[in-house]
């Protein structure tokens, strides 16, 4: 399967090979990929799904939004970890549950980081409507620059040979 996905994947990256190298276009092809996997899955799960406005799951009652939301990550964030575990970040030399709970760690983050900069930058634009909507696509290409440097050095981080550690033994 890992194959056939970088297969498919290499084959479009000649054209930006002078631009990006082909690790970060793997990266973002499977991030962009997840990114409209969790799109269509909101989409999805808002239209078809949750047909009412508060959708009631026994113990709470959410916006049909919200559940949608829910709907969106339980499908994207497994699906993230999976590709960057098996498929972009193989060369790491973690143990599975440290990068599992490494990459929550950064969902968590994401999410956090995304609701309070959009709320920021929408409310300090209010007045501009052109600049709000570029609000949304600047803060989506800071979380996703701060996601790869988090995720190549520390969920999926690799021991330097020679580090300063092994150089006292």
């Amino acid at each position: 399967m890992r194959n056939a996905i970088l297969a498919t994947i290499d084959f479009f990256h000649p054209p930006f090979k002078k631009f990006i190298s082909l690790h970060n276009f793997r990266y973002l092809a499977t991030g962009g990929s997840t990114l409209l996997l969790g799109i269509l899955s909101y989409y999805f799960a808002y239209f078809f799904i949750f047909k009412t406005e508060a959708v009631n799951f026994g113990i709470i009652v959410l916006q049909r939004e919200t559940a949608s939301l829910l709907v969106d990550y339980a499908i994207a964030i497994p699906t993230s970890f999976l590709l960057n575990k098996y498929v972009i970040f193989t060369h790491s030399e973690l143990k599975g549950r440290v990068q599992l709970f490494r990459f929550l760690n950064l969902q968590f983050i994401n999410i956090l980081a995304n609701y309070v900069l959009l709320k920021f930058l929408l409310e300090l634009l209010r007045d501009y409507p052109t600049l709000s909507m570029l609000s949304r696509v600047l803060v989506s290409v800071l979380m996703a620059i701060f996601s790869y440097l988090y995720q190549h050095y520390f969920t999926f981080s690799v021991k330097k040979i020679g580090s300063k550690k092994e150089k006292k033994d």
